[in-house]
């Protein structure tokens, strides 16, 4: 990074901002370069000089205020002030994201979604033009006093009783833009809403008079010991929900015994989040491809994540052959905009390059460059699972991404009972693990998904309404009741070890009944924000 920065007053001259370059030699400051040599300079990656001492110009807060439109856009960061102008049809997320921070201040929005270093990378296509002289004044949203209000008001986490409770509290002390980000499912949410419904079609036949000891939920994934039948799973955005972001989980994770999941899309580059990781800490790693270069790529990202020696497993994402519908996102992301765009803009279907040769056959390379376990994750039938199983894979994670991809797509509870007896029916029960995630609240969810043959299920957006309200001790918190739960079911079941859970102890003949009838679960629907309506310019909604 930048070292010894010091300021000097600006020297004004009309359209032309004047730069200098000093360097630190015996604590003097030598003179340095002009305007010239900084152009040449900021080409290159800046940050990568050491001692120097870069020396620009004080920007007001007035004058950047006045750089807010699309041909002129400035911003601040840090501190530091930034042209934006060409970077912004380049902005994977749109550049109408850029341009509602044009002329101001954005530095939160930035932490939010980006690691500190990626400044770094985009020196190509952004231009530092100074330091930011003055702070700007921030003038609060009625949403920002609300949720500041609602923070300071939040129930204790001792309040908090279970994961719906987590979300109750996310969706008051989250914008609303953020929140629906995360809560959002594809198309109409089918797919999302039956996730979670599947498990309430499932009963427990429980038995009596049973010797049991104390239960235990330790189990091994991947031949590692965890605490309980649960892993984090990966998910983008984890710092719209908390500053701290992946962290908040890793080191919960950590102390709770449990593995996470870490996402390709982290809130911190490799080799930030893996620098705080300690050395016995056993974790996942989500590989995706979302463009041919990466796929063909693919063997320096399995090396560089190899030499950190944490990651146990690599999950592989089968499900993205294109980006899912998610229309409830894309239309409240419009309703907060002040510029009018298209809904595609932000919907960004068809606009997406994933490799189209994407195979088994690419499966199997993959298996033979490393010695780390390979797994897929977004397995949706159970013949691929067989398939998973013959070509001698670790593990499959039975998911429809949360629902958030192709709407109408089976629970994974459903498929997982599906895959299980294939399996059974082939000999093959053995020879690979079932992981799936989606619509799991509950202990009694997971002790359902055992009975049915999972190794264990992943949680995702529990976590981030968890991180929202109450930060690493809200994701500490989600284990510890999802333990407490099994707990006590295992001991009315008339169990006490993770291994005796099995069919013999559930009723699934009604998993497959998809009937409105049976989806009353309370808590969820208390909390579930269904899809509107087009919203009129003068906010009267619903009028024809």
């Amino acid at each position: 990074m930048i070292k010894n920065f010091t300021r000097f007053t600006r020297i004004n001259k009309p359209n032309f901002l004047k730069f200098r370059r000093a360097k630190v030699t015996d604590s003097k400051i030598e003179d340095g370069a002009d305007i010239l040599y900084w152009n040449r300079l900021t080409q290159r990656q800046y940050n990568s000089i050491n001692n120097d001492v870069f020396v620009t110009d004080l920007v007001s807060v007035d004058e950047v205020l006045r750089h807010n439109k699309p041909d002129d856009c400035w911003i601040a960061i840090n501190g530091k002030v930034f042209d934006v102008t060409k970077f912004l049809l380049m902005h994977p997320g749109g550049k109408e994201r850029i341009l509602k921070l044009a002329g101001r201040d954005a530095t939160k929005d930035f932490g939010q979604i980006h690691s500190k270093d990626i400044l770094d990378k985009m020196v190509e296509f952004i231009d530092l033009i100074g330091t930011l002289d003055g702070e700007f004044e921030e003038f609060d949203t009625e949403e920002d006093l609300i949720i500041r209000e609602n923070m300071a008001n939040k129930p204790s986490i001792n309040s908090i009783f279970n994961l719906s409770d987590f979300e109750y509290v996310a969706k008051k002390v989250l914008p609303s833009t953020i929140y629906t980000y995360f809560s959002t499912g594809a198309s109409d949410e089918f797919s999302m809403r039956e996730n979670h419904y599947a498990y309430s079609r499932v009963f427990f036949r429980p038995k009596i008079l049973q010797e049991i000891g104390p239960p235990e939920t330790k189990t091994q994934f991947f031949d590692l010991d965890v605490s309980i039948p649960v892993y984090i799973t990966a998910f983008a955005g984890a710092r719209y929900a908390n500053p701290l972001g992946e962290r908040n989980l890793q080191r919960a994770a950590y102390n709770a015994n449990v593995i996470q999941m870490v996402p390709k899309f982290l809130s911190y580059t490799l080799d930030e989040f893996f620098r705080e990781v300690p050395k016995d800490q056993r974790l996942w790693y989500q590989l995706q491809f979302d463009t041919q270069e990466e796929l063909d790529n693919c063997q320096n990202t399995i090396r560089k994540i190899e030499s950190y020696g944490n990651v146990k497993g690599l999950f592989i994402n089968v499900d993205l052959a294109d980006l899912g519908n998610r229309e409830k996102d894309s239309k409240k992301r419009l309703e907060d905009l002040d510029i009018a765009t298209e809904l595609t803009a932000f919907a960004n279907n068809g606009n997406v390059n994933y490799p189209k040769s994407f195979s088994w056959k690419n499966i199997e390379q993959i298996k033979k460059m490393t010695d780390i376990p390979i797994a897929l994750k977004g397995v949706q039938r159970g013949e691929d699972v067989v398939i998973a199983a013959q070509k001698g894979l670790k593990a499959v994670i039975i998911s429809n991404h949360g629902g958030r991809q192709l709407d109408f797509s089976r629970p994974p509870l459903e498929v997982l009972a599906e895959a299980n007896r294939m399996l059974k029916e082939r000999g093959l029960q053995d020879k690979i693990e079932l992981y799936v995630d989606g619509g799991i609240r509950r202990g009694s969810d997971i002790i359902k998904a055992i009975c049915l043959g999972a190794k264990g299920v992943g949680l995702g957006r529990p976590f981030l309404y968890s991180m929202a309200g109450y930060g690493e001790e809200g994701v500490a918190k989600v284990f510890q009741i999802l333990e407490t739960e099994m707990k006590n079911n295992m001991k009315l079941l008339g169990v006490d070890k993770i291994e005796d859970l099995n069919e013999d102890l559930i009723d699934s003949s009604n998993l497959k009944f998809r009937s409105a009838v049976v989806n009353n679960d309370r808590l969820y629907d208390g909390i579930y924000e269904s899809l509107g309506p087009p919203i009129f310019k003068n906010s009267v909604v619903g009028r024809v």
